[in-house]
């Protein structure tokens, strides 16, 4: 390619070299039309463009996220969970479906994983975690027509800290802050927020609810992906699809829910590997603003929606560290009437893990 300068180019020859230009990307897009036609399969394409919302990545957990919801912007004011200044483009991202396998991204972070080392853990000790959660029905300044109803019932949204009890059996703490703040610069944990008890825990029936629980799962892939599908000893996996879905929502709520021991994370993404269905986005976003790769899934999500076919989820991973980010779960069809407020491309719901630990007390950070 010529390096000589604008400067030293002869009178019009730019201009003749930029129609040239012109003319050869139009020849490029009618050939892939008429390949397109043919039945030539072109490169991927990622089916739903989203429109996502802009989050200013905060310098310490929980500070300010913005948000896109109807093609409006839509700020957290300053009571809200993430206060702060800012605004939201209602740009639709060019989004595509990344050329990666998820079976090799899925095996890469997998080996990461392994190469994590957790200290003896302790009974009498506690997991710490601090998310920021967003959900659409949750975001102030939403409107809707006067004619609709819109249900009440609470989801998450905002920073939450909380401390769950290694084996269940000592009480925790959560705390939920109205201005988005999290445990501040100086990790004091100043800031409004609202503290509630978490009572001893019983093990769950199909899920973890505490770390002694989690520890307990199988640390073979094998073994992972026959408590994925919930199969009994000798039964196999009956290949439909919503025994996929049921088997990847498990994978998005453990991994947004538990902290996971290096053997059990190891395993659990060689298993989730095996699920059918999956494809690789690039530029994912969490609920936080990180930016990262995701391993994705058509009609799957952690939020109820009236449509779970029309979404799908994404489980978003740092691509340097491959360490877990977040999930998120976007709308890949358009509105079916005017009381259906997301618009292809709206984010439906995002919950992002920015902080993990052990820790010795209630209150305490790592």
């Amino acid at each position: 390619m010529s390096t000589i300068p604008e400067k030293d180019l002869p009178p019009g020859r730019h201009r003749v070299l930029r129609e040239h230009l012109m003319r050869e990307i139009t020849n490029e897009m009618s050939e892939a039309n008429e390949a397109n036609e043919a039945h030539v399969t072109p490169p991927p394409v990622r089916p739903p463009l989203w429109r996502r919302p802009a989050f200013v990545a905060p310098a310490v957990a929980g500070a300010l996220s913005v948000a896109v919801v109807l093609g409006v912007t839509v700020t957290r004011d300053a009571t809200g969970p993430s206060a702060g200044p800012g605004t939201a483009s209602s740009d639709r991202a060019h989004d595509t479906m990344s050329r990666q396998s998820p079976v090799e991204l899925l095996e890469r972070i997998a080996r990461a994983a392994e190469k994590e080392r957790l200290s003896r853990v302790r009974d009498n000790q506690f997991v710490y975690s601090e998310v920021e959660n967003y959900h659409w029905k949750m975001a102030p300044g939403l409107r809707f027509p006067d004619d609709c109803v819109m249900t009440a019932e609470g989801h998450p949204y905002g920073v939450e800290q909380s401390w769950k009890s290694v084996d269940g059996q000592s009480e925790g703490l959560r705390r939920e802050h109205a201005d988005g703040k999290g445990s501040g610069g100086d990790g004091d944990g100043d800031g409004d927020y609202v503290e509630n008890t978490i009572a001893r825990q019983l093990p769950g029936k199909t899920m973890p609810e505490y770390f002694r629980q989690v520890e307990e799962l199988p640390t073979d892939p094998e073994g992972m992906y026959r408590w994925l599908y919930g199969l009994e000893p000798g039964e196999r996996a009956s290949g439909k699809r919503a025994a996929d879905v049921g088997a990847y929502e498990k994978v998005a709520t453990l991994l947004t829910s538990q902290l996971l021991p290096p053997k059990t994370a190891a395993a659990l993404y060689r298993a989730a590997a095996r699920i059918p269905g999956l494809f690789v986005v690039d530029d994912a976003r969490d609920a936080a603003g990180r930016q990262g790769v995701a391993v994705a899934m058509k009609g799957a999500t952690l939020s109820w929606t009236p449509d779970r076919v029309g979404a799908r989820s994404e489980l978003i991973f740092d691509e340097k560290t491959d360490k877990f980010l977040g999930e998120s779960t976007v709308r890949i069809t358009g509105p079916k009437n005017e009381c259906d407020v997301l618009d292809k491309g709206d984010l439906v719901e995002s919950v992002a893990v920015v902080d993990r630990g052990i820790v010795d007390e209630t209150g305490r950070l790592p």
